[in-house]
């Protein structure tokens, strides 16, 4: 069940409530699941309460999606019999869940927190948001009277929004127009937020490596400082590598030594000689942290096999029994077997400890321990004092919020900080991330440009209403079209004119724009699991590569890199229907209107001021079907 306590006016976030969630007790350990962490176990540990497991979490009001589980197995709230039947395409999750409505009863909010009032480029962002329905018209009351713009609409608010110039101070009201009549709302005097971040991000283009897919040959790192001239050539400015710790697998996300890069990637003198010639080059680097769990071979867990209830460590990892691993496990483990068959084989066995993913190689950390939280903050701190900018941290859901919060204050402050947290993050962002990986803006680009499950006004709602979650956020959100868990989107949509629509909409939009390495290319899926699906060789034959797609992701990179008002402006939706998307960003005196066409019928594009076209073409005041414009407006 859940229960609702106090509701609290939040510097950041608005109105939250203390909301506790419980069940009844069985099994040795349980977890809360749910939107607010991807449904994903490690986050939010439930307590033994009586009877019954028991946890406190502070959520922003709206309707929430929730679930437990108990020893790993997902299972609805028995107590609650509202259910709802919930789907992401972005990390393949249907299933019925629990539906908790968390609302303060307040028909109308607004409060001068991080989320309602903020100052982001050269505006000032006030929101206000209404039960739905009940506001037809809403006017800010400052030096002027202006009328809100309805931005977005959930499940239970409409969302208003208008934008002000720069003032170290408000003063302001609203006006709610009713069907019952007119409604004034507050006597507000405030200085707008601003939100702190590393400002380097902004003008910078990501470009996603995982070394072993990247380089052909061993010593991958080396061969990377090898194509720096290839990366800065496409107007990279910033890089993301895929674990290079020593591990045991290709991928990396089984770390045994955090403090050394893996001598099959060139070691630490590749990665030195890296960092040194990146910075020369003005070009970024953040490492992908893999804090969730250890791999079996680490050194502290393999000290939990070999000694048990004896072991400095075993409170270092979730042990839900001793011995961990029986010595059947053990001799299947050293025997000279496929590793295929082995799998099939440990899976049978079973184990003692928590993992990620069900996945017996990764025994998940114990986040509640202080050696755990100081051991994750030494490793950060020991690689971003080597030269690092900052960090991609994995599974980010599946850790507590309080230890990122508690590490990202012992960190530089110049160091970009962003989670994977694959669903809703207003519990990861602003005092624990600067932004995360945004899937649920993926999550939009998979219904409407890939399975056509969105019309062109449902995925600007969809956007708008991230706009309205996160506030000045969005902006440090770290946004992408394919990574290396997802396939390729080319391959998804398997027509270039409709995935180069979607590159000039990820390039011109809010937050920080990344490219997975080979999209440049046309790189294509390969065969096999879908998370392998991404992970084909780097194809370095340029009669193999796809050069209209290189010649617009290179002009976009461009663009989107030298242009204040994409990097920073507000963002003016002006036509969103039919396949046709109409918007501008503006910052100061520069107005960027971006159209894109997805569609097979040629769309009318009424220019009604000169402009200079910057990418895309637009024939005659048409743009033709799966086919973009970007311009400049001349005033």
């Amino acid at each position: 069940m859940y229960k609702t306590f106090a509701f609290r006016d939040d510097d950041v976030m608005g109105k939250v409530a203390s909301v506790e969630f419980s069940i009844p007790k069985e099994g040795s350990y349980a977890y809360l699941l749910g939107n607010f962490n991807a449904f994903n176990e490690g986050s939010f540990r439930m307590k033994e309460n009586g009877n019954r497991w028991s946890i406190k979490v502070e959520l922003p009001e709206g309707f929430w999606y929730y679930a437990f589980s108990v020893e790993g197995t997902r299972i609805p709230d028995p107590e609650n019999p509202e259910r709802a039947f919930y789907r992401r395409l972005s990390y393949k999750m249907e299933d019925e869940v629990s539906v908790a409505r968390i609302f303060s009863g307040e028909e109308f909010y607004h409060h001068p927190s991080l989320t309602y009032l903020y100052l982001f480029g050269d505006r000032i962002y006030v929101r206000f948001r209404a039960l739905k329905g009940k506001a037809r018209r809403v006017y800010l009351i400052s030096e002027n009277r202006m009328e809100m713009r309805k931005k977005a609409v959930d499940d239970l608010f409409d969302y208003f929004e208008t934008t002000l110039p720069m003032k170290e101070k408000l003063e302001y009201h609203f006006e709610i127009h009713t069907q019952d009549g007119v409604v004034e709302y507050g006597d507000f005097r405030a200085y707008p937020k601003k939100y702190s971040f590393p400002e380097w991000v902004l003008d910078r283009v990501f470009y996603q490596i995982m070394p072993d897919r990247f380089a052909e040959r061993d010593g991958k790192l080396w061969e990377i400082l090898q194509r720096l001239g290839y990366i800065g050539g496409l107007g990279i400015n910033a890089l993301y590598l895929t674990p290079i710790f020593k591990s045991k697998t290709y991928h990396g996300y089984d770390v045994t030594d955090y403090y050394h890069v893996s001598r099959r990637l060139g070691g630490d003198e590749a990665f030195n000689r890296l960092v040194k010639e990146l910075k020369k080059s003005d070009i970024r680097l953040i490492l992908d942290g893999v804090f969730h769990h250890t791999s079996f071979f680490h050194p502290c867990f393999q000290d939990v096999v070999k000694n048990g209830r004896k072991s400095r460590y075993r409170n270092f990892y979730r042990i839900v029994k001793f011995p961990v691993i029986s010595e059947g496990f053990l001799e299947v483990l050293s025997s000279e077997e496929s590793q295929r068959d082995k799998s099939e084989k440990l899976k049978k066995l079973g184990w003692n400890y928590e993992t990620f993913f069900s996945v017996w190689l990764m025994p998940r950390l114990n986040h509640e321990n202080p050696e755990v939280r100081r051991f994750i903050a030494n490793v950060m701190k020991h690689w971003l004092e080597k030269g690092v900018n900052g960090w991609r941290l994995d599974v980010a859901h599946g850790v507590s919020p309080e230890l990122w919060r508690e590490i990202r204050y012992k960190l530089p402050e110049d160091a970009y900080l962003i989670g994977e947290v694959m669903d809703d993050a207003r519990l990861w962002i602003f005092d624990k991330f600067h932004g995360t990986m945004n899937y649920p803006l993926y999550e939009a680009f998979l219904r409407f440009f890939v399975y056509n499950e969105m019309n062109a006004g449902e995925f600007l709602n969809w956007l708008e209403l991230l706009s309205a979650y996160y506030g000045p956020a969005e902006f440090l959100m770290y946004n992408f079209l394919d990574n290396h868990d997802v396939e390729r989107f080319l391959g998804l949509v398997n027509d270039r004119r409709k995935y180069l629509c979607a590159l000039a909409f990820l390039m011109t939009y809010k937050g920080i724009p990344s490219m997975y390495y080979g999209d440049e290319i046309g790189l294509r899926n390969i065969d096999g699991s879908p998370m392998e699906r991404s992970r084909a060789l780097m194809e370095w034959n340029p009669e193999r590569w796809d050069w209209e797609i290189l010649k617009v992701t290179k002009a976009l990179i461009k663009l989107r890199r030298k242009s204040k008002a994409l990097q920073v402006g507000v963002f003016k939706p002006l036509i969103f229907r039919d396949g046709l998307l109409v918007y501008e960003r503006v910052y100061g005196d520069e107005q960027i209107l971006v159209a894109i066409n997805y569609s097979n019928s040629r769309q009318r594009i009424e220019l009604t001021s000169d402009y200079k076209l910057l990418a895309g073409h637009l024939d005659k005041g048409y743009l033709n079907p799966w086919s973009f414009c970007i311009a400049r407006i001349i005033n």
